[in-house]
């Protein structure tokens, strides 16, 4: 369960990726006429940052507050990205009417192969963030108060006085002592 809980940071950091990812594979290879119609969404960026920035101030509030527990997962941030790309690509391409095998272009190799090293950046920063919220909720703890009153202490108990008891024979042994 503390692992599903910091979904809640990594779908929307991962989201991000990927469509950062996506914009670097058309910019590096260059889009063709049909990929700017089919591109058409995309208008709608500026929204979907705006929600997913939403989302992971959320969650920094959440693990701020100590309601998001839990150590980040770097598989997510390894497999997510690639496969909601291709799925992103493939449904693009059927829905314009283009056979699914249009996925196979050079435009979405370059795009697939940029999930990767965005996606690791997506995972530093989700780290970053983490870590960043620990410290804050570190800083923001109440600092513990000890209060000392006269009257809690417990009064001091009188020393008792040891009694030497002098061994059987006079020397250390297995015999009970003297008496």
């Amino acid at each position: 369960m503390k692992h599903r809980s910091l979904l809640a940071l990594t779908v929307p950091v991962g989201a991000v990726g990927c469509l950062a990812g996506h914009a670097a594979g058309y910019a590096l290879v260059g889009a063709a006429r049909q990929d700017a119609l089919i591109h058409g969404y995309l208008a709608f960026a500026p929204q979907f940052l705006a929600l997913c920035v939403g989302l992971v101030a959320i969650a920094f509030v959440l693990r701020l507050t100590g309601r998001l527990q839990g150590r980040l997962a770097a598989w997510p941030f390894a497999f997510l990205p690639p496969l909601a790309f291709l799925a992103q690509e493939t449904v693009e391409r059927v829905v314009a009417g283009l056979p699914a095998g249009a996925v196979f272009e050079a435009p979405v190799y370059a795009g697939l192969a940029a999930q990767v090293p965005v996606g690791i950046l997506a995972f530093l920063v989700a780290r970053l963030l983490l870590r960043a919220a620990d410290a804050a909720a570190r800083t923001l703890a109440p600092a513990p108060i000890l209060l000392l009153r006269p009257g809690s202490m417990p009064a001091a108990l009188p020393a008792t006085r040891l009694a030497w008891a002098p061994l059987s024979f006079d020397h250390l042994g297995r015999a009970p002592p003297r008496r």
